[in-house]
């Protein structure tokens, strides 16, 4: 054991020594790279290689919002705690958890390639020189320099959170972990020659995400002379494009349904506390004791708080209040390679290196949906997924005293369920079933499925509204599929909406109080009009329900369970909620459903789950809702022979969290008005119309 430690100790040595090394050749990045500002403010960044533009990336996000980076990067230092105290330390803690600093070390010298190291050491020194340029900007103390494999780790810890790692550690641990949910939506669609008016391949990328902070997105464009040509969005402090295109192809991601954590229950001996019983063997937890700073006031030195959790021969371990033992087992547990992964997708060139990018298998979840200049049109349900051989109930605890439901194995990427260039001209997904994904006469190739994998089993509103629209035309354009994603209707039937049918078999004058309210939810022409009052009954009405009886959104997809008692009572919450906030029930929609910017509402288009998504939660203060996810990053893209040939963008703030920046809200203005803003390649025009050029590090 002392012989193995001081290897491991003779190995991180060497490792940082070949890190400080490298970073300390004096490569002029500032020099060699170049940021133009469009009049949006969105970057587009020119370096002579890719290590130059990822420094340029750093630098660029850094300006725009280097305080939702160190949110990112924070956690993997220790650090949350001490700048955002009891908030803060869970993800702390989450860090140590799951290993994702001794994980990155350990893989990172042999998993990572030399390219994608010498891009890390660029973007880390883009983010160092930044926080040196600006020490005000700093949140903790110690909080810099960053180094690649600490950036590795902040991928490892992040996609965890979004494998749904957090589900199972809040059951564990009574829910403590709330500031960890993590929400998801999105849709994305393509089309081909076979259903496109010009015949020209398109694809409509719209992830719907938080609004601000964690996850939400950052727009980009990065250009080398290593062959980089990528243009999208990422969440803040990400190191390549997470969904956009480059001059051959695009993609985007939608969230998926994949069952990707198993929690173990640990047969634990009944006199030695800390022995388990495994394969007819006792075997004994390891204790690991994580020393967590938390501040509590601003002008009080952080105090420290011990937390215990274990490891066992299956996963990370925590013990529960009444004193039993859970361990952790999910996909991407030992999986490094996520941000090599997309930085691969960003340089791929067709549909053949796309697909060979994927089959590392390094992105834990996602459904993709992509298109490319050659007419290829493509849908994978993608993800780290485990193979469970064994029969057990896998939504269920497992039982954590046999090998033999401890899987080790993942599916491949041609096993997963999938559809390539369908005979209609068109693949989607609305984070609705992988079965539905494009025509009838297309079924998705389900390779080897098993019923646990995806337990997303029907359609949502967005999918069956989605299929309403682009089944009326033969051929579609460009302008057809921007009218399509901006769409505020409910489809004419599926199945949650007939679960709220319940509302037209009420008899009005049965509650003459809610007559009025009744009456106008009975002949609603389901579209989020801001001008429809019956749209904000079922607004304030459906919110109530859902939270009173804790329903969540995948009742889109499975109906929500409501019978006329409960619908009365929301009906009269309903009442009550106008008459007090409005003196009136009289409210359309855009008067209260609204998204706040810095010190102003706006309206907010959209509403829950049509295909243009916004959710929102009632304010107190004055009854309004306000917007918290939803739409958050829209990009149209039609390629010609050649590449893209039009493309249209918006994010739903602007390109800076700084308020008095005219970026911190520009691009809001189109937002609310459901318009969106023209992006090119052509650097001539870029240079042309940019409102600022300058060197990163350079004062200009």
């Amino acid at each position: 054991m002392l012989h193995s430690n001081f290897k491991a100790i003779l190995t991180l040595c060497f490792s940082t020594f070949i890190f400080s090394f490298t970073f300390s050749q004096d490569r002029n990045y500032s020099e060699n790279v170049t940021i133009a500002r469009d009049k949006w403010g969105v970057p587009h960044i020119y370096g002579k290689t890719d290590p130059d533009v990822a420094y340029g990336l750093a630098w660029a996000n850094a300006e725009d919002d280097f305080e939702t980076m160190q949110e990112n990067f924070l956690p993997v230092k220790g650090l949350m705690g001490k700048w955002k105290g009891k908030n803060g330390a869970p993800l702390d803690f989450v860090v140590e958890f799951l290993g994702s600093m001794k994980i990155a070390e350990e893989k990172y010298e042999k998993e990572i390639s030399p390219e994608f190291k010498r891009y890390l050491e660029g973007y880390c020194r883009g983010v160092n020189d930044y926080a040196a340029a600006h020490p005000e900007e700093v949140k903790v103390e110690g909080a810099f320099p960053i180094q690649p494999v600490e950036v590795v780790a902040t991928y490892h810890y992040l996609m965890a959170l979004i494998t749904a790692l957090q589900d199972q550690l809040k059951n564990v641990m009574d829910g403590k972990l709330d500031t960890l949910a993590v929400k998801f939506a999105s849709n994305a669609f393509a089309i081909n020659n076979l259903k496109s008016e010009s015949g020209n391949p398109m694809i409509v990328i719209n992830p719907h995400l938080r609004f601000e902070g964690w996850f939400s997105w950052y727009e980009a464009h990065l250009i080398s002379e290593e062959g980089m040509n990528m243009m999208g969005a990422l969440f803040h402090g990400g190191t390549s494009i997470f969904v956009g295109t480059n001059e051959h192809l695009g993609w985007s991601h939608t969230w998926n349904k994949y069952d990707l954590v198993d929690t173990y229950k640990l047969k634990m001996h009944p006199k030695d506390k800390l022995n388990y019983e495994f394969d007819g063997e006792w075997k004994t937890l390891e204790k690991h004791k994580v020393k967590l700073k938390v501040k509590l006031k601003n002008w009080l030195p952080a105090i420290t708080v011990n937390k215990t959790y274990y490891t066992s021969c299956i996963g990370p371990v925590l013990s529960s209040k009444n004193d039993e033992f859970y361990a952790l087992r999910w996909g991407a547990m030992n999986e490094v390679r996520t941000a090599e992964q997309w930085y691969k997708m960003n340089k791929a060139e067709s549909f053949k290196e796309f697909y060979q990018t994927l089959e590392m298998n390094a992105l834990p979840r996602f459904n993709i949906v992509y298109a490319d200049r050659d007419q290829n049109i493509f849908y994978i349900d993608n993800g780290i997924v485990p193979k469970r051989e064994s029969d057990y109930n896998w939504k269920s605890v497992i039982p954590g005293n046999t090998s033999d439901a401890v899987w080790d194995k993942f599916y491949t990427t041609k096993e997963l369920p999938q559809v390539l260039n369908p005979d209609c001209g068109y693949v989607y997904n609305m984070n609705n079933t992988p079965f539905s994904a494009s025509c009838e006469s297309s079924p998705t190739a389900m390779g080897n499925w098993d019923p646990y994998m995806d337990y997303r089993i029907g359609d949502n509103n967005r999918s069956g509204r989605f299929m309403e629209l682009i089944e009326e035309e033969e051929r579609v354009d460009f302008d057809d599929l921007k009218r399509i994603k901006f769409d505020n209707r409910y489809p004419k039937d599926g199945t949650f909406l007939r679960s709220i049918s319940v509302i037209n078999d009420i008899d009005p004058n049965k509650y003459p109080d809610l007559k009025e309210i009744i009456t106008s939810m009975q002949t609603w022409d389901k579209i989020a009009d801001p001008t429809s009052v019956a749209a904000t009954y079922y607004l304030v009405s459906l919110t109530y329900i859902f939270e009173k009886f804790s329903i969540s959104d995948e009742s889109f997809v499975d109906g929500v369970d409501i019978d006329e008692k409960k619908l009365i009572e929301a009906l009269n919450h309903t009442r009550n909620h106008l008459l007090e906030h409005f003196n009136t029930i009289q409210v359309p929609l855009k008067e209260i459903q609204v998204i706040h910017r810095g010190e102003k509402d706006y309206t907010m288009p959209g509403y829950p789950d049509v295909l243009a998504a916004n959710y929102s939660k009632p304010r107190k203060s004055d009854g309004k809702f306000e917007g918290v996810m939803g739409d958050t990053y829209t990009m149209i893209v039609e390629f010609g022979k050649n590449g893209p040939i039009r493309i249209e963008s918006l994010v739903n703030f602007g390109s800076s969290a700084h308020s008095e920046s005219k970026h911190f809200d520009d691009q809001l203005q189109l937002w609310v008005k459901q318009q969106t803003k023209v992006m090119t390649f052509d650097k001539e025009e870029i240079m042309k119309n940019a409102e600022r050029i300058y060197h990163p590090g350079k004062l200009n």
